[in-house]
């Protein structure tokens, strides 16, 4: 026993020195300097090479993505098996449009050992790289491998059969973009969101995108999800009475799911067509079910930002019910830039909130 004292001592040590570099990398993450943070982050880099995370929030912290991958590739050539780093060096190389390099760079982590999670996120690279390619047919063969992976998640599947569908429908193949959205589908509606995503891209792609929802609707004319998909696309066209059509289409009981986006929708429709109060009695509704309902709090923040409803006071209830509630950053921040606003153009002795 005495024998393996000093290993253990050793062990104790590394443990030590490793909680150490955190609580050191949690402070150069705090530093607003970017020299500052820069110059504690490479000491860092220099004492511990061996902590994945020091290369990750080096290259997070990088002025440019030439020199995020830089730095992940260092850490790559002392860590060449981190399955966080071989994420970090596809995400980086899909950012710089290195298509050849990001499906080079997949191709080699799917053919290593690596752990199940790892071999789906690679596979997301992958396909992601062939599509951007205009590699259709062979993203779609990844796509089947992903869905043999244990333990993968059929959202991730969904997604990708839906870029696959929005790909071969850009083609102009039409019966292969039907069949891989169905394909979508049978796994759930994530992967309508994830369409939603890829036709931000252009207009030539959005009109794709609406093309495939329509069809499949017609195939699926109960479809709530994909309901809804081309009500959000007549709002966005300007439609608000084509808009309004389909939100009266709507099946009254819907997936628990989607009732907070319905709600949502049918507030954000009453206020375009000028009908304020009732627009707004349906987000107060909806917020007293549930204070932190991102859906209604992003169209209450438009209400206010764009037409100054409601009052400021109201406004203020709202927010600071649902600021403690809210797991979305974006919209977290949202919340506290506004209510930071209304403080500061906040009268003396501000009236008593509308209940």
């Amino acid at each position: 026993m005495l024998l393996l004292l000093p290993c253990l001592l050793g062990g104790c040590g590394l443990l030590s020195r490793q909680r150490d570099a955190y609580v050191d990398l949690a402070a150069a993450g705090q530093l607003k300097d970017p020299a500052q943070r820069n110059a504690a982050l490479a000491t860092l880099r220099g004492a511990e090479p061996l902590i994945p995370a020091v290369w990750l929030a080096s290259a997070q912290a990088a002025a440019t993505p030439e020199e995020g991958l830089a730095l992940v590739e260092r850490g790559l050539s002392f860590l060449p098996q981190s399955p966080d780093l071989l994420v970090a060096r596809m995400a980086v190389l899909a950012q710089l449009g290195r298509r050849d390099d990001e499906v080079a760079a997949a191709r080699s982590a799917m053919a290593a050992d690596a752990p199940t999670e790892l071999r789906a996120e690679a596979l997301w690279f992958l396909v992601d790289g062939l599509l951007a390619k205009g590699l259709a047919g062979e993203a779609e063969a990844e796509v089947v491998r992903m869905r043999g992976l244990p333990f993968s998640r059929p959202e991730m599947a969904a997604t990708t059969w839906a870029r696959v569908a929005l790909a071969h429908e850009l083609a102009g193949h039409g019966a292969d973009a039907d069949r891989t959205l169905d394909a979508s589908l049978d796994l759930g509606a994530a992967g309508l969101m994830g369409l939603r995503r890829a036709s931000l891209v252009s207009s030539d792609s959005q009109a794709g995108a609406h093309a495939l929802v329509e069809r499949a609707l017609a195939r699926q004319p109960e479809h709530p999800d994909l309901q809804l998909y081309l009500l959000v696309d007549r709002m966005t066209a300007g439609d608000i009475a084509g808009a309004a059509a389909a939100l009266e289409q709507l099946p009254p009981e819907l997936p628990d799911r989607l009732v907070s986006q319905r709600e949502a929708l049918h507030a954000r429709i009453l206020l375009l067509q000028g009908q304020t109060e009732a627009g707004l009695d349906v987000l107060r509704a909806r917020l007293d079910e549930e204070p932190g309902d991102a859906f209604a709090l992003g169209v209450l923040l438009e209400a206010w930002h764009v037409r100054h409803v409601p009052e400021a006071a109201e406004m203020t209830h709202w927010l600071r019910a649902a600021r403690r509630r809210v797991w979305d950053p974006a919209l977290a921040a949202e919340i506290q830039a506004t209510l930071l606003q209304l403080e500061q153009q906040a009268p003396a002795a501000a009236p008593e909130p509308r209940p």
